[in-house]
Formats: C-alpha cells, sequence, structure tokens
C-alpha cells in the first residue's frame, strides 16, 4: 500500500493546537490507517469499503484529518473536517458519517468495481484520563440495555449474583472488575471463537481477547443496574522511533458512576497485574479512540446490517461481504508532544 509523504505528520501536527486549560498528561502523535482492496472478482459492479475516523472525545483532540486515495496508479488526497465533510477532489464516491447506535464516524469510499488503497491520516492529542464528560437519558439507557452478544438475561446475569452489590456503583463495578480478574484469563489459542465480545461464551470458556474481558464485565455490570458502555480503538506505542507499527486493536470500557464516566481495562491488566490497581479507573495516554458502541449502524447501510463492533475495515462487494481486505496501521512520531 501506498506510503505518506515524510512531511505529512508535521503538517498535521502543526494544525493541531493544545486543549486550552487541560493540564493532564497527553502526547501528541499522527496516526495513519490503511486498508485496500486488490483482488476484486472479475465482473463486479460495487465495492463499498467501511473504516472508522477518529474524533474528538473527553479523552482526546483529533485536528487535521487527511485522506489519500490511490485508484488506477493515481493518488488523490482530501481533508476531512470535524462538521465530516470531505474538502479536495477524490477519485470515487466517500461519505462520512455518525455511526449510530453507539458514537464515531465512518468513511464509506466506493467503486464501480475498480480496486483501491485508502489511508487516513489524523493528528491526535490523547490524555491520560481518570473519568469525566457527561451522559444523557439516552446515552444512559443505551449503556444499561442488551446488545445481540451482552445480553442481560443468560448465563452472565447468572454470574452477576456471584459478585456482591457495595455501597455505591464504583465499589460494585471494583468487585466485577477483580471477579472478572480473577475468572479470565487474557488468551487467544488458534481455532477457538475469541475476539467476538460474545459475554456468553465468555461465561464457559473463561479466556478470550480485550473485546471478551469487556464483554463479560459489562454483561455482568448491566445485569446489577450499572452502565457500562465499550470503546474500540488501538493501543499506541511510545518511544522515539519516528514510525512505529500496531498490530491490531484494543479496546476497553467505562462505567458510570453516578456522577461521571469511569475507565477500565481489565484485559490490560491481566496481561500486567502491576497496573491493575491504575488500570481501574484510569486509562494511559498511549491510545485512541475510535468508536464506542456494539451493533453499530453504518451510513449507508451495509447489506450485512448491524455490525457487532466496528474498528477493522468492512467491504462489500455487490452487497455481500468481502474479507480479502489488506491494512495496516501506524503511529508517526513527527514532532510529538508529550504533557
Amino acid at each position: 500500500m501506498r506510503r505518506l509523504a515524510p512531511f505529512l505528520p508535521l503538517l498535521l501536527l502543526a494544525a493541531l493546537p493544545a486543549r486550552a486549560g487541560d493540564d493532564r498528561p497527553s502526547r501528541t502523535f499522527v496516526f495513519v490507517y490503511e486498508a485496500g482492496i486488490e483482488n476484486v472478482p472479475e465482473g463486479s459492479k460495487q465495492v463499498r469499503l467501511w473504516i472508522p475516523v477518529p474524533m474528538d472525545n473527553f479523552d482526546q483532540k483529533v485536528g487535521a484529518v487527511k485522506v489519500a486515495i490511490t485508484c488506477g496508479g493515481k493518488t488523490s488526497e482530501a481533508a476531512i473536517g470535524a462538521d465530516n465533510a470531505v474538502t479536495g477532489s477524490l477519485p470515487l464516491a466517500c461519505t462520512v458519517s455518525p455511526i449510530g447506535h453507539g458514537s464515531g464516524r465512518s468513511l464509506c469510499v466506493e467503486s464501480a468495481g475498480t480496486p483501491f488503497t485508502v489511508a487516513v491520516s489524523a493528528a491526535v492529542t490523547r490524555y491520560e484520563t481518570k473519568g469525566g464528560g457527561t451522559a444523557t437519558k439516552e446515552e444512559l439507557a443505551l449503556a444499561s440495555a442488551p446488545d445481540r452478544m451482552v445480553p442481560l438475561d443468560g448465563k452472565a446475569a447468572s454470574m452477576a449474583k456471584e459478585v456482591p452489590d457495595a455501597k455505591d456503583p464504583h465499589a460494585t463495578a471494583r468487585a466485577i472488575y477483580d471477579h472478572t480478574l480473577a475468572r479470565m484469563k487474557y488468551d487467544k489459542p488458534q481455532g477457538e471463537p475469541w475476539g467476538r465480545g460474545d459475554a456468553e461464551w465468555a461465561c464457559d470458556s473463561r479466556f478470550g481477547n480485550c473485546t471478551d474481558f469487556h464483554s463479560y464485565m459489562m454483561a455482568i455490570g448491566r445485569s446489577k443496574g450499572i452502565p457500562m458502555r465499550f470503546e474500540m480503538g488501538f493501543n499506541v506505542p511510545a518511544g522515539t522511533e519516528a514510525e512505529a507499527p500496531i498490530a491490531g486493536y484494543h479496546c476497553w470500557a467505562f462505567f458510570w458512576d453516578g456522577a461521571k464516566w469511569v475507565p477500565v481495562d481489565a484485559s490490560d491488566a491481566d496481561k500486567e497485574p502491576a497496573r491493575a490497581d491504575y488500570l481501574f479507573g484510569t486509562l494511559d495516554m498511549n491510545r485512541v479512540t475510535f468508536t464506542g458502541g456494539r451493533d453499530l449502524m453504518l451510513t449507508p447501510a451495509p447489506a450485512a446490517g448491524a455490525l457487532n463492533f466496528f474498528v477493522y475495515p468492512h467491504c462489500e462487494i455487490d452487497g455481500r461481504e468481502f474479507k480479502d481486505v489488506k491494512r495496516s496501521f501506524k503511529r508517526l512520531l513527527g514532532q510529538e508532544r508529550q504533557g
């Protein structure tokens, strides 16, 4: 896939001002998300590719976002604004839209059967967070309701009875967190269906990746009346390398303690037990959020319907899911700032 010009991260970072009045530890970097479709079946008439695009939230500020599309041997670039407007001349139809039934936004690129590659680069300032923010009634209702793979009437609801209720939601959430760490193990054995965020499966398997850990926690927390929500993104390597590859996604969760959202990262805590206390109530600045929620609705609507979660590219050719999509992710240092 096409490599971005070396000066681009400097331009993106130069366009990202500091968030006034926010003295939390932070770092600024450029995140590059690339996806390509090379082996389009002969005779295909419509190729659609959806990828997530980062945006501002309580824990990060997203500055300049650029999209580059390579098609037919030529590359064109455009800007994606905070209002989702695409400014510039691109060879293919592109739309940026809010994600339904969750948070975030998606970029949909469409061709008439021709292969293409898309690269989205975003300047991000990420803050260490101990939680905060506000929640509407609608957001709390969504964070309290079941999802397809996070039901509230099955095995996880039975498991919730094993976790005693504490004096307040914060203390009960800590009990759920400790229970999850005692019961679950971070493991991704070949041939096992981990990575779907299936809370019922996690009850039986007692292992999985970050999606399984946090879906299990969410099912128990919601069963106890604690709103909990799910975020997808990536851990972002620290270090002084100008360019650092990123292997794959990561996710974490938040619970509502009655006054604010409180972060937890149970799967990283299982991998690094010495950080378990820190990761209940704090998230480091070495990450970036792309989307939030489950059973997400994209625009235009994929033939597949709602997506279980959304962080990797989703592609459909003539209305059928197509999985032969190349993807890569990296962090560019540029003039990285830490504070």
